[in-house]
Parts: structure tokens; sequence; C-alpha cells
């Protein structure tokens, strides 16, 4: 039986206790400890901080980052159960005053930064089936070794490995398009594909009344917006560029970026819709990966906040901050 928000916090906040008294020796008496929607903070007279998360969310690091921008500790140690190795390289470039430590058992351990890990490679032997959807307007994305035909940044295909090769499949998502195996049996892909981007394609027009396929993946959206005008955004030769790391599903929220040039300088261009925690996080990874010179980031005026005002501070190179019309009505 599921816990309820009440009793999961008491909970969370006594495990957080024991954790903080048996592994860093603390006396609580000495500390100020307050629960956050990432974990339970605890802060001593002396500007030393401990943050103890159970989230298994990335973007979990980000709500961190707000906390540290407010309280203002000297030095933080964030100790976590999940993704200890993506946060302690995240936390290198974003707040060397933090440290991060993995919850083992009733061990904690100082946590070593992950590497990035490579994407897959494009597949070699889709090309057969990537024109015919190029034929009816999709744009082409390949993520993680994954070809995909979006529409307006919705994809509505996906090529797979089959037991006999590169196989097409049309669907928004992995439910529909198993659902569309079994409906189009017998039935072309192309024309199976064509029929799923024709039903999406008037939800994904700006302009469009808010509907569930337009409330999708808008930060891919924005991205395909700025892809059509990209001299606007001051962005030449803009190229896709992968998440990291990849989206798991169709519900994930990821930043959706580019990589391009504005004169003689590189640029990363990253779009982001409403209050994601995990943007700044994310951005660092992109940063150590493309090396670009400034980032651009692109959000609807709306989602212009304070605190990625603040954050952008944290990345290590130039950034600003754009804002876009939305193709979307609310």
């Amino acid at each position: 039986m599921a816990l309820d928000a009440n009793r999961r916090a008491l909970l969370e906040r006594s495990r957080a206790e024991g954790l903080l008294r048996s592994s860093f020796d603390l006396d609580l008496a000495s500390l100020e400890l307050n629960t956050a929607p990432f974990g339970i903070t605890a802060q001593r007279a002396d500007g030393h901080a401990w943050v103890v998360s159970m989230s298994d969310d990335l973007a979990a690091l980000g709500g961190v980052l707000v906390w540290i921008d407010r309280a203002k500790p000297t030095e933080v140690d964030l100790v976590v159960d999940h993704h200890a190795g993506v946060h302690a390289r995240r936390v290198a470039v974003l707040a060397p005053e933090c440290r991060v430590w993995l919850v083992d058992g009733t061990v904690v351990e100082r946590a070593e930064p992950a590497p990035i890990p490579p994407p897959l490679p494009r597949p070699d032997d889709a090309a057969h089936l990537e024109a015919p959807l190029a034929d009816l307007g999709l744009d082409i994305v390949c993520e993680d070794g994954i070809l995909r035909g979006e529409v307006a940044g919705l994809e509505v295909s996906r090529i797979l490995h089959g037991a006999d090769g590169a196989v097409l499949e049309a669907g928004v998502g992995r439910f529909d398009r198993e659902a569309g195996v079994l409906l189009h049996a017998g039935r072309s892909p192309v024309d199976a594909v064509a029929e799923a981007a024709d039903q999406v394609r008037p939800h994904r027009t700006p302009g469009a009344a808010s509907h569930a396929v337009n409330r999708l993946a808008r930060e891919r959206w924005l991205r395909h917006v700025v892809l059509g005008d990209s001299a606007a955004f001051d962005l030449d030769l803009p190229a896709l560029v992968e998440p990291i790391p990849p989206r798991a599903n169709l519900l994930e929220v990821a930043p959706a970026a580019l990589l391009g040039i504005d004169g003689s300088r590189s640029v990363l261009l990253v779009c982001s819709v409403g209050v994601d925690l995990g943007l700044i996080p994310a951005i660092a990874d992109l940063i150590a990966v493309h090396g670009p010179d400034l980032v651009r980031i692109v959000v609807p005026e709306r989602d212009r906040l304070p605190h990625l005002e603040r954050l952008i501070g944290r990345l290590p190179v130039p950034t600003e901050i754009r804002t876009i019309a939305t193709p979307w009505v609310d």
C-alpha cells in the first residue's frame, strides 16, 4: 500500500536524521532541519549544510541548487540514494562547494563523478526507411541510436531493429506504436505513419487550441520553431543535439538543444518550457560534451523566472536567456 505524503515525509525525515547522526557524527540539536520537495536540509550556524535526498529524479539537483542559492551555505554535503555519479559530475561544474555521497544500505560513501556515456551510433541499415519519412514532411531525429520521425517535435514514428533488420512503426509513444502493429497488420507502415502524422499535425500548428497532443514535448516543439527561423535567434548552421541522458519515454521532459554558430562563436541553444529544475544540470553535461563558447537558453516569456536568471551564473561559459512566442494556445 502506498504511503500518504505526510507519512512518507515523516519517514524520510527520520531516515535523514539517522544518516546524519551515524555517518557524519552530527548533533541534531545544533542543526536547523527543514523539509524540501527534493529531500531534507540541515544547516549549522557556521554555514555548513547537509542535504539528504531519496529522489530518483535527476532534476532534484536543480532543486538543491535553488536551495543553495537561497540559503547561502558555505559548504554542502549532498547525500543521495540515486544517480550519485551523475550528480557528482554535475556539481563539480555547478557547485564546487558541494560534495556528493551515496547511501549504500546503511553505509554512506563519497561518490565519484560518472563519465558521460557516448550515444549509440546512427543505424546504418535504415536509409531506405528514412526517405519516405522525409517525403511525408517529418523531421528525422536520431537519439541514442534510435531514429524517429517527428511532427513539430512530437514523435509519430520510430525505426526499430527487428529480427530481419530495420522496422518502421507508427504511433505517438510506445503504447500507440504497439497498438498500431496490431491494428495495421498487413498495411503499409508508411501509410500508417502518414495517417498518424495527419492526425497530429493540426494540433501541432501555431494557434491550435489546447489539446493533449500539443501539451507533449513542448520544448521540442520550440526547437522545431527555432530551426524554422534560426536567424531570428542569431544561430547559423544549427544541428540537433541529443539530450544527456537520453529520454526514457515520451512524457519525460528533457531540454531540446541545437549547436550552431554566431559569428566566430560556437553556440549551444537550449529550449525549455515551464519550471524545469533539471535544465541547468542538464546544460552542464551538454557543455562538457560540446564545449560551446556561449549558451543561449530559449524559453516562453512567462518561464523567464528569477531562479533561472540566478542559476545561469553557475554555468562555466557565458549564458543568456531569450524569450519566444509559444506556438500553442493554453
